[in-house]
């Protein structure tokens, strides 16, 4: 052993002892430390104490400010490489709702701005960014939730008896039984982990669900084991006299070898249980120990699944029937996430912006005939009525335009089309507000036409992008 590399900890222990101890020569340590990148401590965490987390995504973050990335792939880095670093702490500790914010802060001011020292300008609201797809957001995950959804890993470790050392630690001074578990008190004295672990036990009584064998490990009032939940959530403290069974009982402790010892039942809720105990198998010491399972939407399994239960608890949206017009497969990513702006009417128009009350002469950028708002630009504009023709003509409003199906323009083609113009349209927009220069629609319609050729043999192996050529260029 390295004394050079290592520090002794001690707690509890007297004078003597501890000069005992410092007699072998290795220097005395203090809390907090930190072990594999996390600190370790028995308190809350300080802004000192995670800020090394936050200092390497402003790292990551001020690199990929250099390079020249589209919205789509800003979206792409935060789903992939800032979740997957962020994880690591957020599958160990409760991080502090600052903490989340802050990290959703420099998520939304890279994914809108570029960059974490400009303000975000954010178009979409960042809880409607966190929805998926399908709901109308980009399917990026909210951080807090995704912290409650990791940490319910924890709470299914000590109840499933997993191998791990934390869990036999734990089962032997916090939590030797259920009953212990679900009637613990925060006391001051337990570490703030485990007391952010004892905060979820509402919720997680949701999601455990135990199916009784011998029924000695099983709390009869606090486990959920029948279809009524938690016993005590239905009865109250006054079940245990009305049912006349002990509020440590277990479930095996309400029967003997003729069957269970419940008085006759005086309420509704008591005569069902005793219907749902009519038809339940007696626990028996035969049928060996108790087992636990993980409950979501009804499924039950033996296994914890954070997908299955980041579905039951994340924030929910109607279902966007236009989602599969936007994201479909073979779309191109910044296009897609163009027109997903776009159908949602987030786009800066001058409309808009003077709406916002800002002081902005409100005719179209491109024509200077009618007011500049999203329906006129994209679909009523001269100049976006030329491109619209061009189209007409090869294939014979904008999103039912782009859902249809025909014979000679599949529902495919359309909407890679479709996404296409919008991005072009807006593109001159802005290249014509801040540059003053217009590309004549032509010539706009020539890059339209070499994106969707490259498109289309880019995907020409896939089904449905086989015979797209043949079509676009009749």
């Amino acid at each position: 052993m390295n004394r050079d590399k290592t520090e002794l900890f001690h707690a509890g222990l007297s004078q003597e002892e501890t000069n005992a101890l410092t007699a072998y020569g290795f220097p005395p340590g203090s809390f907090p430390i930190r072990y594999l990148g996390l600190p370790l401590m028995h308190r809350k965490l300080k802004i000192s104490e995670y800020s090394p987390l936050l200092d390497k995504l402003n790292c990551r973050f001020n690199f990929w400010a250099t390079k020249s990335l589209s919205f789509a792939g800003r979206c792409l880095l935060i789903k992939t490489v800032i979740t997957g670093t962020v994880i690591f702490w957020i599958s160990t500790f409760l991080l502090p709702k600052s903490c989340i914010k802050q990290f959703e802060s420099l998520c939304s001011r890279f994914l809108w701005s570029g960059a974490t020292d400009k303000r975000a300008n954010a178009k979409v609201s960042w809880n409607t960014v966190c929805l998926p797809k399908t709901e109308g957001g980009i399917g990026l995950r909210s951080f807090r939730v995704w912290n409650i959804t990791l940490l319910l890993r924890l709470l299914w470790r000590l109840f499933s008896n997993s191998n791990s050392l934390w869990v036999a630690w734990h089962r032997d001074h916090n939590c030797p039984t259920s009953y212990r578990f679900w009637t613990q008190v925060e006391a001051p004295h337990l570490s703030w982990n485990w007391r952010c672990i004892l905060r979820l036990r509402d919720l997680a009584s949701r999601f455990i669900f135990t199916d009784v064998h011998n029924g000695c490990n099983t709390s009869f009032w606090y486990d959920n084991w029948t279809p009524l939940g938690p016993l005590i959530g239905v009865f109250g403290r006054d079940g245990t006299r009305n049912l006349r069974t002990r509020i440590d009982a277990m479930v095996a402790d309400a029967c003997n070898n003729r069957g269970w010892t419940l008085p006759h039942p005086r309420s509704d809720q008591e005569v069902s249980l005793h219907s749902f105990l009519t038809d339940f198998p007696l626990p028996t010491i035969d049928r060996g120990p108790d087992s636990v399972l993980w409950l979501t939407n009804g499924e039950i399994s033996d296994e914890f699944s954070s997908a299955k239960t980041w579905e039951v608890l994340r924030q929910r949206a109607p279902i966007q029937d236009i989602a599969k017009h936007i994201w479909y497969s073979g779309a191109t990513p910044k296009h897609a996430f163009h027109m997903w702006i776009t159908n949602l009417n987030r786009l800066p128009t001058r409309c808009r912006l003077a709406l916002w009350g800002m002081q902005v002469d409100t005719s179209c950028c491109i024509c200077s005939f009618h007011p500049e708002t999203r329906d006129h630009l994209m679909l009523s504009c001269p100049y976006a009525m030329v491109l619209w023709s061009e189209v007409r003509r090869r294939c014979r409003g904008l999103m039912q335009w782009s859902s249809s199906s025909s014979a000679p323009a599949p529902s495919n083609l359309r909407m890679l089309v479709a996404q296409a113009i919008v991005y072009y349209i807006w593109q001159q927009r802005n290249n014509m507000l801040h540059n003053q220069i217009l590309v004549p629609p032509l010539v706009t319609f020539n890059g339209i036409n070499r994106h969707i050729i490259n498109c289309i043999y880019a995907a020409r192996k896939r089904k449905k992008f086989c015979s797209l050529m043949a079509l676009w260029l009749i």
